[in-house]
């Protein structure tokens, strides 16, 4: 389940949902992942951050548009540590989910496409997506997840 928190002049605080987390400033709201998943016995929620693509050029290329980028956070007291990061949707770099494609109503908040495994995660492209992949899979290694196989590069 998937919970939409709004960013608003309370300092982008969802504690309700992600106790801890703070959004980034030029974030206008978030979608939280309500599922903790398990790898190996580390527990992590994946919260997905929502931003204007050209707010200074609302006019311009993308202006309208919109990023999404997952953010990665083990559940660690006193509280979550981020442990990694990836741009998921964007009109500036044409990258997508193929969930959010699927043309049906609410898909712009269909991360499905994102399918967490024992050792990661794998987000599945619309079209081709980075490095010309149709998916990527991210492993959790010295406490960051990272693109394997590695030369896949950071998104």
């Amino acid at each position: 389940m998937l919970i939409w928190k709004a960013a608003g002049p309370e300092g982008n605080s969802i504690d309700a949902v992600l106790s801890g987390v703070t959004l980034a400033p030029s974030a206008t709201g978030a979608f939280v992942d309500t599922r903790v998943h398990m790898l190996g016995n580390k527990r992590f929620r994946a919260l997905y951050q929502v931003f204007d693509s050209n707010a200074s050029n609302p006019t311009g290329r993308c202006g309208a548009g919109r990023e999404i980028h997952l953010f990665v956070y083990e559940l660690t007291r006193p509280k979550p540590i981020e442990r990694g990061s990836a741009v998921i949707s964007s009109c500036l770099e044409t990258v997508s989910l193929a969930s959010q494609n699927a043309g049906s109503p609410g898909s712009e908040s269909d991360f499905s496409s994102v399918i967490w495994q024992d050792d990661g995660f794998t987000i599945e492209w619309w079209g081709i997506g980075p490095g010309g992949n149709a998916s990527s899979h991210y492993v959790l290694r010295d406490g960051w997840f990272v693109p394997d196989p590695p030369d896949l590069g950071n998104r």
